[in-house]
């Protein structure tokens, strides 16, 4: 028994001092299942930014829970209007890299968003309206992303392309009347990291 514990005890020491922390943060291109009403749709660029912490498990496979603030949204065209809509989520994603080749890995697993903010911008020839409706979207925003990056030096450049589960609009919201399809976001972020 003492000889487990022994182990446990040794293993989990060197989990704690092989685990790394650093920042990250890119260019998000970011869009939103179309909705029937809507007219052409095209990508948002905008951005995230946050910290990460990897923890390796062995040679191969290491977990990197992240925080990140994300800048979500779409373009699109509607009745001679164009409408931007933007949401920020803080985002928390867990991913479980594999290191198949040395210095190159790939990456997948889920991530847990919370609205923190939004702004639907309409213009037109004659007007510009800005709106901040959040109590019209779920709070609560669920995805998976899988991605691939490079790691050189204490420094990493990766891509993650990431898929909504979870309807964003709330159900009875009268900015969302009469509309029974589901919204989900969908992005492609790029960008680099660098651990401490």
């Amino acid at each position: 028994m003492k000889k487990i514990f022994g182990v446990l005890g040794v293993t989990m020491m060197s989990l704690a001092y092989s685990q790394s922390f650093g920042v990250k943060g890119g260019a998000n291109i970011s869009t939103i299942s179309k909705e029937n009403t809507w007219g052409d749709t095209n990508s948002k660029i905008g951005f995230y930014v946050g910290a990460y912490m990897n923890a390796p498990v062995n040679a191969l496979l290491s977990i990197q829970p992240e925080l990140i603030y994300n800048n979500m949204g779409v373009k699109y065209e509607n009745n001679n209007t164009s409408h931007t809509l933007n949401l920020n989520y803080l985002s928390m994603p867990i991913m479980f890299q594999f290191e198949l080749i040395p210095k190159f890995y790939v990456e997948g697993g889920p991530q847990f968003g919370v609205l923190i903010g939004n702004k639907n911008k309409y213009q037109s020839d004659s007007k510009t309206i800005i709106e901040k409706d959040k109590d019209a979207y779920n709070q609560l925003d669920l995805s998976g992303g899988i991605g691939l990056g490079f790691k050189f030096s204490n420094m990493a450049i990766g891509a993650r392309y990431t898929i909504g589960f979870t309807d964003i609009k709330k159900n009875g919201s009268t900015s969302w009347k009469n509309s029974d399809k589901q919204l989900r976001n969908s992005g492609f972020q790029v960008g680099l990291q660098y651990g401490f």
